[in-house]
């Protein structure tokens, strides 16, 4: 039972539940709603595919999660580094064996991508400044897209896309602040550490300023109506505006990792905005 919520946590949970998250609100988009059986299995191969990157990173990162995230399976010493390796490649098979019977060109591309980028992010991109961060929220916001590919209409996924990864690319500098510490041992080339703390900052501020003009135009083009705007407003740009004031009055890592918290909580508002602006 230990074994196995290790094996769990490697995947990581949350982001398994912000995966389903996402094909529920994709499905809710479509019309009319897809199938139960057809959102399982986009749930099995999304989580098949998002474990299986997680594990990969998890075995890349050991000796830097030792001091940035001792709490994960693997510095804790619950799940051999090599299992973790062995898990991701599973993970991968059963994730690309269950597409099998609805597969189309569409699908083939993007899980083709999505396995690359996954894949390359912890080989090659991690330790690139800007790269990095750009690589895996790319991954991230490509759930939409796969998503509403599975259901049929992959353009009801471009507007969550682009939600998902803006949030996702701030984030993701934001973590680099965090890490500074441990990537610094390691000789990892984040935008923190090669260009500093004030650079990163005002690359940060730069892209919170695009997210939030940008997060408006679904309701200028008549995308999503009143409901999107109204939840918008309060429910996401809002505390975006107190997360862009608290970083630059606090950078340490532990606000740092506080507001990275509340950047992934926004993102759920951002996607029951969308939700909300059918009607």
């Amino acid at each position: 039972m230990k074994k196995g919520l290790a094996y769990l946590r490697l995947m990581r949970p949350l982001n398994l539940f912000q995966g389903a998250i996402a094909l529920l609100v994709t499905g809710t988009l479509m019309k009319p709603f897809p199938s139960w059986g057809l959102l399982g299995l986009a749930v099995v191969i999304v989580w098949s595919y998002t474990g299986a990157g997680n594990a990969l990173n998890d075995y890349y990162d050991a000796e830097i999660d030792k001091i940035n995230r001792p709490n994960r399976p693997i510095p804790r010493g619950l799940i051999p580094r090599n299992n973790a390796r062995t898990f991701a490649v599973f993970l991968f098979g059963l994730g690309s064996l269950s597409v099998i019977p609805i597969l189309k060109i569409d699908l083939l591309v993007i899980m083709g991508i999505a396995m690359l980028l996954l894949i390359m992010y912890s080989v090659y991109f991690k330790v690139r400044p800007f790269w990095g961060n750009f690589v895996v929220s790319l991954i991230l916001g490509m759930a939409f897209l796969f998503a509403a590919s599975i259901y049929g209409d992959i353009r009801k996924g471009i507007s969550p896309f682009f939600l998902a990864f803006g949030f996702n690319f701030i984030r993701e500098i934001v973590k680099d602040i965090q890490d500074m510490e441990g990537d610094r041992t390691q000789g990892a080339r984040t935008i923190p550490l090669k260009y500093g703390v004030t650079a990163a900052r005002n690359i940060i501020f730069f892209l919170t300023f695009l997210l939030m003009i940008g997060a408006l135009l679904p309701f200028f083009m008549d995308i999503y109506g009143k409901y999107y705007l109204l939840t918008l407003l309060v429910a996401v740009e809002l505390p975006l505006i107190y997360f862009i004031f608290s970083l630059f009055r606090d950078s340490s890592a532990i606000n740092c990792g506080r507001l990275s918290g509340l950047l992934k909580a926004d993102i759920f508002f951002g996607l029951l905005a969308i939700f909300l602006g059918r009607f």
